[in-house]
C-alpha cells in the first residue's frame, strides 16, 4: 500500500516577490553582456590573425574590485605573446571599441580549437527583374526538353539570386 501524500491547499502557498536582480545578479549580468559584446568585436580588438586563434570567453572580478579579462588561445606561443606584448593593448582596444571599464588584468588558457573564425563570403538575396527573367527564359528556349529546361532555368534564378560576394 502507498503512502498517503499531503497535499497543500492552495491557501498555503506564499506569493513569490523576489526582485530579478537578486536572482540574476545585476553584475554577472553586466560581465556576461560584456563578453558577448566583445565576442562580436573581437576581430576588430586583436586583428584577424590572432581573433582567429584566441577567443574572450570570461571577465572575471578580483579582490581589489578590478577586472580580469581570459582568453583562451589554441597554442602557448600566442599565450606568450599576449602575455607579454599585448595585454595592455588588448586593455585599451576593450576599452575603445565595446566601452569595457575596469580591466586591468588580461589572462590567457590554452584551449585547442580557440578562435572566432570570420565568414570570408556573405550571400546577398538578389531580385531578379523581368527583362533578366525573359532574357534567360529566351536563352534556353532552344533546349527541347521541357522538363531539362525547366531545371536549367531554376538553377540559373536560384544563381542569380544567391550570388556570392567576397
Amino acid at each position: 500500500m502507498a503512502p498517503h501524500r499531503r497535499t497543500r491547499n492552495t491557501s498555503d502557498l506564499q506569493r513569490l516577490s523576489i526582485s530579478l536582480n537578486k536572482v540574476i545578479n545585476a553584475k554577472r549580468m553586466q560581465r556576461l553582456t560584456g563578453v558577448a559584446i566583445l565576442r562580436r568585436h573581437w576581430h576588430d580588438v586583436v586583428g584577424t590573425m590572432l581573433a582567429e586563434r584566441s577567443e574572450p570567453i570570461a571577465i572575471e572580478p578580483q579582490a581589489d574590485g578590478t577586472l580580469a579579462l581570459v582568453i583562451a588561445v589554441d597554442h602557448s606561443v600566442f599565450a606568450n605573446m599576449i602575455h607579454h606584448d599585448m595585454h595592455h593593448d588588448i586593455r585599451i582596444a576593450c576599452f575603445k571599441r565595446c566601452k569595457l571599464q575596469g580591466l586591468t588584468k588580461v589572462w590567457t588558457r590554452i584551449q585547442p580549437g580557440a578562435g572566432i573564425r570570420e565568414s570570408q563570403k556573405v550571400k546577398i538575396q538578389q531580385h531578379i527583374s523581368c527583362r533578366e527573367l525573359r532574357i534567360l527564359a529566351e536563352s534556353l528556349q532552344d533546349v527541347e526538353d521541357k522538363a531539362l529546361r525547366r531545371q536549367m532555368f531554376q538553377a540559373a534564378t536560384a544563381q542569380i539570386k544567391n550570388k556570392v560576394h567576397t
